[in-house]
């Protein structure tokens, strides 16, 4: 073989398995939390990534967004990681990887993203303090509502007082004043 033909083979080749590796030659791993996802501080949790098709001698956990390197398990299946106690900088997503020691550049796909929460504090249901909340605020918009319907009936009655004081002028016969006028009837002509 010249040197191009082998070139070329070897090109072919890592090629190749570049190419099945992506294609999905290592199927990816599952990745889990031994208890929810949901973590209070000083607590110890364990991580297991572990693949049920492919007997990986090698996996790897990263934390999404960092740029640290991955911690790395080997000789067991599946693999515990452990991370504790927890603090508020575990919080995030983590992926696994598998791989085989004897290749160690070909990783699998990534495992589905698990997201970890860690609080500072108890979860707490605020739904009874809104229902208050909104009650109060309910209760204060009735009290405004009645002083403004109070306020606009009382308006009405004491303009209907200050025009029934004055006579709408009208066409009628002055009993005081020959012929027809327009004017204010007098109750009494003087």
């Amino acid at each position: 073989m010249d040197p191009k033909e082998t070139t070329l083979l070897c090109l072919v080749l890592c090629l190749g398995q570049r190419i099945q590796a992506q294609e999905g030659l290592y199927g990816k791993p599952s990745l889990s939390v031994d208890r929810g996802p949901v973590l209070m501080p000083g607590e110890n949790i364990s991580v297991t990534c572990s693949s049920a098709h492919i007997p990986f001698d090698r996996f790897s956990l990263a934390k999404e967004g960092e740029l640290s390197l991955p911690q790395h398990q080997s000789g067991e299946h599946p693999a515990n990681f452990s991370l504790g106690p927890v603090d508020l900088n575990v919080s995030g997503s983590y992926r696994c990887y598998g791989w085989y020691n004897r290749s160690p550049y070909l990783w699998s796909f990534p495992s589905n993203a698990l997201e970890l929460v860690v609080t500072d504090s108890i979860n707490r249901d605020y739904t009874t303090q809104n229902l208050i909340r909104m009650a109060m605020a309910g209760l204060v918009l009735v009290a405004l509502l009645a002083i403004l319907v109070e306020n606009w009936h009382s308006h009405k009655a004491l303009n209907k007082e200050a025009s029934a004081d004055v006579a709408e002028p009208s066409w009628s016969h002055q009993m005081c004043q020959p012929g027809w006028t327009f004017a204010r009837t007098p109750s009494v002509c003087k």
